[in-house]
This record gives structure tokens, sequence and C-alpha cells, in this order.
């Protein structure tokens, strides 16, 4: 092979390998080996169909029914499906077969290009859990101002004037809820595309925490509320609204996923440069593998609790969008059945 087209193969995005006309694996570049987990002189002389193992959604063997060498295609070939690395993982991904003729014409060679498609299913998903969550949020605050229009203007019934207020109040109540759902809709694509003007101020966060504790907390009968700041706790410049916003969602959050109550703790801590505030829960608590994506935008954990309780995924996403925009970190920790805790993290800076 020549330098550079070796080179341009070492050096590919895509996995690349070719194959003989007995389905033997003659080459083997970087990017195979990582898709596949295959080290390239494990994989270079065995059947291509061992070391991919592709198969459809449904796990029908690809390699047996769909190959280009059995069916003897004798042009560009494409198929999509699932491979299965040495270590068991399954990835998505697409496969370009072209012909490599020999010296004599004969097609004795295929160079088959793999692509991870594994990037490409996140955005279907994206797209589908955004138009579940968005028709669902939007569906139950419309049928209520509907319900509740649709009977005050009924014709044949004369209405007293509570019950008039009541039903009005009821609509202006879901018509705010549709204007917060456009809104953080609207709020999360600014901060998507990196604007987020900052409005710093000095902001005495013990103080805002007993504020928001005794209005989010200290109502539910079900709940009580410790507060652990040490006295010497510093004031850091942050935007306060925003820093509100983060607090009411972490706060709200440890609230309706502890159903059963509990206490919770709202603790601060420093740490060299950096203030620490946590809030504790003894909640359901957050599976492992949903910790890992639980900041995503529009992601919602898969339990049965999530699945009763209002919200789009878009909480979790702009605390952390928040928090970094001030320089600073947000993390999770917890158990299924043993709670939650969720730190975030600001800098400790001097006003400009």
């Amino acid at each position: 092979m020549e330098p550079e087209a070796e080179l341009i193969l070492e050096s590919s995005a895509d996995g690349i390998m070719t194959i003989d006309e007995n389905r033997c694996i003659l080459t083997f570049n970087p990017t195979m080996e990582r898709l596949t987990g295959w080290k390239k002189k494990e994989a270079i002389g065995r059947h291509c169909f061992e070391v991919l193992k592709v198969h459809d959604t449904q796990g029908t063997d690809i390699c047996q029914i769909r190959c280009p060498v059995l069916r003897e295609i004798r042009g560009p070939y494409d198929l999509e499906g699932v491979i299965v690395s040495k270590d068991a993982q399954k990835i998505d991904v697409g496969i370009n077969y072209s012909p490599l003729p020999s010296p004599d014409g004969e097609q004795r060679r295929l160079v088959a290009n793999i692509r991870d498609m594994g990037w490409l299913r996140q955005i279907e998903n994206i797209r589908s859990t955004l138009l579940t969550t968005i028709s669902h949020e939007l569906q139950t605050p419309i049928s209520i101002i509907k319900a509740y229009a649709g009977t005050l203007a009924r014709p044949d019934v004369q209405w007293d004037e509570d019950t008039i207020r009541d039903k009005l109040g009821a609509i202006e109540e879901e018509s705010d809820r549709l204007s917060e759902l456009v809104s953080r809709l609207l709020y999360t694509s600014k901060i998507d595309s990196g604007v987020m003007p900052l409005n710093r101020l000095a902001v005495d966060l013990p103080k805002e925490v007993h504020k928001l504790a005794q209005r989010l907390v200290e109502p539910s009968e079900l709940h009580t509320v410790e507060i652990d700041f040490p006295p010497d706790f510093p004031a850091v410049f942050t935007d306060p609204e925003k820093i509100e916003d983060v607090l009411i969602n972490l706060l709200d959050n440890a609230v309706k996923f502890s159903p059963q109550g509990g206490k919770i703790t709202i603790k601060g801590e420093t740490s060299d440069n950096e203030v620490l505030v946590s809030i504790i829960d003894e909640g359901v608590g957050i599976a492992r593998h949903d910790q890992e994506r639980i900041f995503d935008r529009f992601y919602r954990a898969d339990s049965s609790l999530t699945k009763t309780t209002r919200g789009m995924g878009l909480g979790l996403h702009i605390c952390r969008a928040t928090i970094e925009a001030h320089g600073g970190r947000i993390w999770v920790q917890s158990k299924p059945g043993k709670g939650s805790r969720f730190t975030f993290s600001l800098p400790i800076v001097q006003k400009q």
C-alpha cells in the first residue's frame, strides 16, 4: 500500500477494513479497533462475521443473509445494522461495501466502510422525546383552558360570580403554566447557543436558601428541612435571579421525588476558592445509568414516579448551564431507594 493511502486509512474517522472472497479480513484500521474491541493482529485472518456479528434490531443475523460476498453483488452495497463488540457492546452502524478489483479486473476483495450511527440515533431519540414531551405537557393546560372556557360560554346556564371567578382563575393559572413551558423552551434554545448574560451581584446564599425553604419545603406536612451553613460563609458574586432558579429547581425536585416525605438538608461548605451547596433528600434516588444523563436536555429518568410527575426534562439541564456559566460545577450522588444529593459549586471571586 502506498504511504499516503496507508496514512488516510489509519487516520480515517470511519472504520475501514478489506475482506477477500472467503470473507477473511485483510486490513483493519485503528477506528475498527475502537469500534469492535478487536486488535488489528487479532482481527486480520479471521472471518468478518466473527468480528462484526452484524444483526438487525430483531436479532436476525445479517452476516448470513445479506452479505454482499455470499450474494455475489458486484457493485457498491449499503446496509444498516448493529455490531457486537468484543466486550458485548452493541453499536448501531451503517456499512458501505465497495468492490476493489484486482489487476486482472476480477473482484476478489471488498472494502467495508463502517460508520458509527449512534449519534444519529441520539438525535432521533431527542427529537422523538421532544415531540412526545411537549405534546404531553402542552395538552393538559390546553385541555383545562378549553374545558373551563367552554363551560363559561354555555348559553343555557347563568353562573354566579364566585363560580366565574373560580374558573377564570383556573384559566389564568393554566395560561401561566403554558407561558412558563414556552419560556423554558426558548431559554433552553438560548443557553444551548451559548447565550447567557449574567448580572452579577453579591448574593447572601444562606439568606436566599432560608427564604426559598420557607416557601417551597416548609409548607409540606411530609417533609422537614435542615439548613446547615457555617457562620463565616462568604458572599458570592452571581446573578441572583438565575441562582434562585437553580435552587428552586433542586428544592422542587427534592420534594417531588421524595413523595413519602423525610428530611431535606441544604448544606453549605467552603473549599479552597469555591463554595459548595448541597441539596440532600431521602427520596426514591436515581439509578446509576440515569445519573450519567440526568443533566441532558429533555432527559427524564425512567421510573414510575417520573412518569406521573410533570416536567419536560429541562430543569436540571438549565441548572447545569447556569452553574457552568458562573464558572462552577454541578453533580449528583445517589442510590435507588436511598435518596439523592445534588451539589453545585461557585467560585469565590471579588467584585469587578
